[in-house]
């Protein structure tokens, strides 16, 4: 083997279009600086050595002259993932390692397809391992002049501790190695694809504005300067919370990483108290961010604007389906007009930053995730704190492994985990027997004593006409409701001045500004009279006297009930739960009625405290007994990564694992001229990215068919075949300045999930 600096090489792994062969990457420097850089990314997650290993052998391929010819532009299609997994293999099928070389050739051939479906041995066309394996590659035996494998070596003993869960209460638990290996696997992958793309990047396009951000020490520094505003509260509801900040404070100091659950009546100041608690136990046990989970996209922007505010924008990246950072317009990273906003769409890629600010959908599916653009981040999710905000809303139909994702981050990852709510449900039913969830609050139930603010009463079935003459008896007054169809409906009803409607139909600037002036009519004493959906429900810091709320689960209305004597300036609120009998409802979903009956059930119960620790426990506790314990996986993820010989079906698992099942669409408003203005920078600027970002808070996401409703009618344009916003000329006719974009007839039901 020559000195690559006196012998020009012959094998290549990329070119640059404005350069000749001379100064083409050379192969071989691409296989070690990945695998080098793969190690030191796998290093948290503890599969450094796995990681370098697929590194090294994942572009063997590329030795072959069919690829190389592919370089100078042949323009065939050349298979270059598969030789590294077949040599992989090769190499350990008569030794004790076998198995360890079968689980690296997922990674290894997934690289660009997918970690693909182990399949069948009897496969002999498609894209499972099994098949792949088989296929007839080119000759890629050129490698062995430049590197030499023989050496290398896979460690005997696993990483891991394996998971054991139970599946139906009052059985033995069952043996889950499988799962713990292919979360091993996918951790490797992580560092192999970010590996890859980052070395790849660095010599198409130079070094990139990676990693420069404020450590966990001075972040925690930051926010301990905010917070020092706080320190001598006046009102007692501020000493509580101040009382709440300190106590999560001390304790990230003296508990070791692990399970963690924060529950305080909503209210409580547990935003800022949970990123306290996340700061300060990063620093003291060496963690390195902090990722800051929530379920609904309607709240995250406020969340995310409390964090910018304090940290700094270019320390915080939010990361969910309304932020189009995984888009096809990958060169607007190098607009370096806007070197923070090039910063953050490359944190996006691989969460290489100190917090970010995401949802539900966003890190769960991309824990199941099989494709390379979803799965870079895992491994820099390895020594995290991750507080989940609202833990009430985990998904229910995917708990089961959800909840083994999460106990395998922190058990073998390092993670610490935060489930954060008011109406805290018992996680440790979906986790391994033994496993200990610590509270950070002081004494839940005498926080919940103290923030009693609201008596709630249960009023029965009331139709429209009898709950509008309710609400327009009263000078303020929140009504939330279950769907859209009937906030609209019940607007319409509403007499006088101060009248207002809330939904994500909606777009966020017209929300935003809807909610300001609710806020003012509310402090000045005006009339203000509210019918919302639920996105009133969290994150939204209002104060009424008097709330309705349609019957649905208790997590539901204790949310609604956190709006009403917010501040305790009265001695006390009421919420008045009522059964809707509407015209506005034409269907009401299972898991709606089916949480709605036991509510019903435990608010007759617990009519003395209906807002309660116990009554929130009898609640979640009747709920999940209700249901088949194989019902919270209904799509049956886990038996997917059930094989602990390593046959899994990483794609089967990926296409299954979708929270929401009915595809959105998002469609641009022209809500003012500022919108307008940018709708025609987007139409022809050369790098998207900036101007979409600005158009973020004038766009509303609906369902796919609702949005083949609306294109029907010859009302949405196109940009590019990619992006979709309401024609100006139509704005009057189909979004009303109170109840935001008109959906005709029949273009989705009643709007249930908005």
């Amino acid at each position: 083997m020559g000195d690559l600096n006196t012998v020009r090489p012959r094998f290549f792994a990329h070119r640059r279009e404005d350069e000749d062969s001379e100064n083409w990457q050379p192969l071989i420097e691409h296989l070690r600086n990945t695998a080098a850089m793969a190690r030191d990314f796998g290093k948290d997650a503890n599969v450094a050595d796995f990681a370098y290993i697929t590194g090294l052998l994942h572009d063997l391929g590329k030795y072959s002259d069919e690829f190389q010819k592919r370089l100078v532009g042949s323009g065939r299609r050349v298979d270059h993932s598969t030789a590294g997994a077949k040599e992989l293999i090769s190499l350990f099928k008569d030794k004790p390692q076998r198995p360890f070389a079968y689980l690296l050739a997922y990674p290894i051939l997934g690289h660009h397809a997918g970690l693909p479906d182990y399949g069948s041995e009897t496969d002999l066309e498609g894209g499972t391992l099994c098949a792949r394996l088989k296929n007839v590659i080119p000759d890629y035996s050129a490698y062995k002049n430049e590197l030499d494998v023989t050496e290398l070596s896979l460690p005997l003993n696993l990483p891991f501790r394996p998971l054991h869960l139970p599946i139906i209460p009052q059985k033995p638990p069952k043996n889950y190695f499988g799962f713990s290996l292919s979360f091993m696997a996918r951790m490797i992958y992580s560092a192999l694809v970010d590996a890859d793309f980052q070395e790849t990047e660095t010599y198409m396009r130079g070094k990139k504005p990676r990693g420069e951000y404020d450590k966990i020490p001075e972040l925690r520094g930051k926010l301990d300067q905010h917070l020092r505003q706080f320190e001598k509260p006046t009102s007692e509801i501020n000493q509580k919370r101040n009382e709440i900040l300190h106590a999560c404070i001390e304790k990230a100091k003296t508990e070791k990483p692990g399970f963690f659950s924060l529950t305080v009546p909503t209210g409580g100041g547990k935003t800022l108290a949970s990123m306290a608690f996340a700061l300060h136990h990063a620093a003291e046990y060496g963690l390195r961010r902090v990722i800051y989970v929530i379920p609904f996209t309607t709240i995250i922007e406020q969340n995310a604007g409390v964090f910018k505010n304090i940290f700094g924008e270019e320390q915080v990246l939010e990361h969910h389906s309304n932020f189009d950072w995984e888009g096809k317009n990958r060169e607007d990273a190098d607009n370096r007009t806007n070197s923070v906003l090039a910063k953050l769409k490359l944190a996006a890629e691989n969460w290489e930053i100190p917090i970010v600010v995401t949802t539900n959908v966003q890190f769960f599916e991309s824990l199941f995730a099989n494709k390379s653009s979803r799965c870079r981040k895992l491994h820099n999710i390895a020594k995290s704190v991750i507080i989940f905000d609202e833990a009430q809303m985990l998904p229910r139909e995917y708990m089961r492994p959800a909840m083994a994702a999460v106990w395998e981050l922190v058990t073998n990852y390092g993670v610490s985990a935060l489930f954060c709510t008011a109406t805290q449900p018992r996680l440790e039913r979906f986790l391994p027997l033994g496993t200990e969830v610590k509270e950070l609050a002081p004494n839940p139930q005498e926080l919940f004593d103290f923030y009693k603010r609201v008596d709630v009463q249960n009023l029965g079935t009331l139709t429209d006409v009898e709950l509008l003459d309710r609400l327009n008896r009263h000078d303020q007054v929140l009504c939330i409701v279950n769907t859209r169809r009937h906030a609209s409906g019940l607007f319409k009803g509403l007499q006088g001045d101060g009248n207002f409607h809330l939904s994500t139909l909606m777009c966020p600037v017209h929300r935003r500004a809807k909610l300001e002036e609710i806020k003012k009519r509310l402090s000045s004493g005006k009339s203000c009279r509210v019918v919302s959906t639920t996105v009133m429900e969290a994150g939204i810091d209002l104060d009424f006297p008097i709330g309705y709320r349609a019957l649905s689960g208790l997590d539901s209305i204790n949310q609604a009930a956190g709006r009403v004597n917010r501040e305790m300036r009265q001695p006390s609120g009421y919420l008045f739960v009522f059964e809707p009998k509407s015209e506005f409802i034409n269907k009401t979903p299972s898991f709606i009625k089916q949480a709605a009956e036991v509510a019903r059930m435990v608010l007759r119960d617990h009519a003395k405290a209906p807002i309660s620790i116990p009554a929130i426990q009898a609640f979640f506790g009747h709920l999940y007994n209700l249901q088949d314990p194989l019902a919270f996986d209904f799509k049956r993820i886990m038996d997917c990564f059930e094989d602990d010989e390593g046959r899994f079906k990483f794609e089967t698992a990926s296409r299954a694992f979708q929270i929401i099942e009915d595809p959105t669409v998002t469609v641009i408003i022209p809500f003012n001229e500022e919108a307008k203005k940018l709708i025609e920078e987007l139409k022809y600027t050369k790098y998207p990215f900036s101007t979409l970002r600005k158009l973020q808070p004038y766009t509303v996401s609906i369902y796919k068919s609702e949005f083949d409703k609306l294109s029907s009618k010859g009302v949405v344009l196109t940009i590019e075949d990619t992006y979709h916003f309401l024609n100006p000329d139509n704005l009057q006719a189909y979004y009303d300045p109170h109840c935001g974009l008109l959906i005709p007839e029949n273009g989705g039901g009643d709007g249930l999930l908005f």
